[in-house]
């Protein structure tokens, strides 16, 4: 048994795939069901732990290591897909670990537990998704004028886009890293859902999963829209409406556009 666990072909490519899909049926019975909240950001209530800047530094950190590792390891038989594909997922990762940090303001500490068990997460994360694609995945010749190809790649970067967007609306909420009150964010995918980056990263895995069509990326991609999507999503709606109450817009949904 051991033995088919450390087996690494069975460990990338089997479970911890596995292990993400049971992991966001979990999630969901805990943040949608029971309605527990992760206590980083604006749920985490005693403010705590470590500097939200440092705290997503460190624990995204992983995934921009990892791959760039894999990648340097098997470079000699690397394929033009799959250095397309990975720089996909390591464009990302390198707007989060090194850019996105940098400009945030304000914001509450993460908790020395939610950030040990993210970078926990983004380690294994990353070496399942590299390591399948790098390594096992074989991608056919024509693969980069696939159908399936072209409609991961725009929803990828219509996810990445929007994400980026809706993330400098909500930092230009704050004047300064000393304003703690929060306001109504407005604009761009905000007009249709409270969590307007939550949708926009979802939407980005769900392209890098048609994309890569690997079972790690589909994981992954299946994992985000629990946590991220509905997980957090819901949350900050009802966070939303109990604190602005009749200010907030009435058909402003939580998380997908006219339906919930």
């Amino acid at each position: 048994m051991l033995e088919y666990i450390l087996n690494d072909h069975i460990f990338v490519s089997y479970i911890c795939p596995y292990l993400w899909f049971i992991g966001a049926a979990v999630v969901l019975f805990l943040e949608v069901i029971l309605d527990i909240k992760a206590p980083y950001g604006r749920y985490n209530t005693t403010n705590g732990g470590i500097p939200v800047r440092l705290a997503w530094f460190i624990q995204e950190l992983p995934s921009f290591v990892i791959p760039c590792y894999i990648l340097y390891n098997n470079w000699s038989s690397i394929t033009i897909t799959k250095l397309i594909i990975i720089s996909f997922f390591l464009i990302h990762y390198f707007q989060r670990v090194f850019i996105y940090p940098m400009l945030i303001r304000g914001g509450k500490h993460s908790s020395y537990l939610t950030t040990i068990l993210a970078f926990i997460f983004c380690s294994l994360n990353a070496y399942s998704i590299a390591e399948e694609l790098i390594v096992y995945h074989i991608y056919p010749n024509n693969y980069l004028f696939s159908l399936r190809f072209l409609i991961g790649t725009i929803l990828f970067f219509t996810g990445f886009i929007l994400n980026l967007q809706s993330d400098a609306i909500l930092r230009n909420l704050r004047k300064d890293n000393s304003q703690r009150d929060y306001q109504i964010p407005r604009g761009g995918l905000f007009e249709y859902v409270s969590g307007a980056n939550f949708l926009a990263e979802s939407i980005e895995w769900t392209g890098y999963a048609i994309c890569a069509g690997t079972l790690p990326a589909i994981a992954f991609s299946v994992f985000t829209w629990a946590n991220t999507a509905f997980g957090r999503g819901i949350h900050h709606h009802k966070f939303y409406l109990e604190k602005f109450r009749d200010e907030y817009p009435k058909n402003r949904k939580a998380i997908i556009p006219f339906i919930l």
